[in-house]
């Protein structure tokens, strides 16, 4: 097993492919791979032992010296993703999610920004990271029109304009919006970001990317392609898009916590003077979490069933948030009228933080 490798600088982009019972996707991924005008890559194949015949559907590709096949234990989608980024030795890295595509020149073009603005920016951060725009396709391969990504009202013009992006705005964005990029299939890093931020954490269910675009945006700045180079593949098995309990939420708010604890010796000391930073940072996801408790009047009034059933979990799991709302009689919280793009611009406007960029 090759963990941690030794950098070979011959290769310049380790494509990682994890896969799972992905065969019926693969066959325009793999085009897309050996497809690419930039060819100095190897591809890590590492399939969780699937039983629709993935893994003999790949073997013919190993007869190219650039793949190397690995079957590893299933033990969930990030530990899939971790198993391949062991194993990279290229100075880029792409994790090409196996049932999605991207355009023969995303790698060479997405390289070329990196290495042409890989220096320090204003903030004294490196640029590791290098995004693309892309398509929402559907299960047949055919563009969709999809709503507004989660930053797109903040980012606005500025998706379609090339420019780099201070870390610390997009540490901002990942927090309290949701990730920038939307999905990792946009997205090439440098290998040494790896030794910087670690691998994808394997608790945290569907949102293990978010966690660690936290933590890469406060050691990076991004530099934007404006070019729709990737596809995001919208189907009924994706684990995203299934409902979680108030339990669930309550443990991902927690690993929430657990990463700004992380990432808080990187927080510039400006921020970290105000002595309610944390909260701060913490208002979108928090309010996401106490949300789904439905302790409001409108539920109390039109939805009592709801309105109690959220009363029985908090007593178990958020006994003094409960306390709270019912001693303000389910009165309003402060900034409950904002949604995250103003929040975000407030609070940018209140610790100095430029945007847009020069």
């Amino acid at each position: 097993m090759e963990n941690n490798p030794q950098p070979d600088h011959s290769v310049r982009v380790s494509i990682c492919l994890p896969t799972l019972n992905a065969r019926r996707f693969l066959e325009p991924r793999i085009d897309s791979i050996f497809g690419q005008t930039l060819t100095d890559w190897e591809l890590i194949v590492c399939d969780s032992f699937s039983d629709d015949g993935t893994w003999d559907y790949l073997q013919p590709y190993t007869r190219d010296s650039r793949v190397r096949m690995y079957r590893v234990p299933r033990e969930g989608l990030y530990a899939g993703w971790n198993e391949c980024l062991r194993r990279c030795r290229g100075t880029y890295v792409y994790l090409a999610t196996a049932d999605d595509t991207c355009k023969p020149d995303l790698l060479e073009k997405l390289v070329d920004a990196l290495e042409a603005g890989g220096h320090q920016g204003p903030g004294n951060l490196p640029a590791d990271i290098a995004v693309c725009n892309f398509d929402y396709i559907d299960e047949r391969g055919e563009v969709i029109k999809p709503p507004l990504p989660p930053a797109g009202e903040f980012y606005g013009d500025w998706r379609y304009r090339e420019h780099r992006r201070s870390g610390y705005v997009e540490f901002l964005v990942h927090l309290l919006i949701g990730t920038s990029w939307t999905t990792m299939t946009a997205v090439v890093f440098r290998r040494s970001l790896l030794e910087k931020v670690g691998l994808f954490r394997t608790d945290a269910g569907a949102l293990a990317d978010r966690f660690w675009a936290y933590q890469s945006a406060l050691r990076s700045d991004t530099l934007v392609v404006p070019e729709t180079l990737a596809t995001w593949r919208q189907h009924g098995s994706q684990g995203s898009g299934t409902r979680k309990s108030l339990r669930e939420l309550r443990q991902l708010m927690r690993v929430t916590e657990q990463t700004l604890n992380a990432c808080d010796p990187w927080l510039p000391a400006e921020w970290k003077r105000d002595p309610h930073y944390r909260d701060k940072l913490l208002w979108s996801e928090r309010r996401h979490y106490l949300d789904h408790y439905r302790l409001t009047r409108t539920d109390l009034r039109y939805r009592p069933e709801n309105f109690l059933r959220g009363c029985l979990s908090a007593a178990v799991l958020e006994p003094a948030f409960l306390f709270r709302r019912l001693v303000s009689g389910l009165a309003w919280e402060p900034d409950c009228n904002l949604n995250e793009t103003a929040y975000l611009k407030r609070l940018m406007e209140a610790w100095k933080i430029a945007w847009p960029p020069e």
